[in-house]
């Protein structure tokens, strides 16, 4: 469990520079943990926010709004999706963040 916590830590902490420049953390996040995010993620493309995307990939059950908006089916979470985010749901959010910002690598 705590090796866990550390390699999500360093997922979102361990910037370094090449030639000069920021590189973003290294990710290695599970398959389907980039599809969850990915799949939300495309539908800013039609307009959901950041925060939209988000709360959507770390809900329990569809949001009562989705339907509004959503230009998508809901998705719902899987058990490795959960299974990764674990005892660390706050650091597993900082760790999506970067990836949706950063674009993941």
């Amino acid at each position: 469990m705590m090796e866990e916590l550390k390699q999500k830590v360093n997922e979102v902490y361990n910037w370094t520079v090449e030639d000069g420049k920021p590189q973003p953390p290294k990710q290695d996040l599970p398959q389907a943990v980039k599809d969850r995010a990915d799949y939300f993620w495309e539908m800013a493309e039609d307009g959901m926010t950041f925060m939209g995307a988000m709360e959507c990939i770390f809900a329990d059950e569809k949001p009562t709004d989705y339907d509004l908006g959503a230009t998508k089916g809901w998705l719902p979470k899987s058990k490795e999706f959960d299974d990764w985010v674990g005892y660390s749901p706050g650091m597993s959010q900082v760790v999506i963040a970067v990836y949706l910002i950063y674009g993941g690598n």
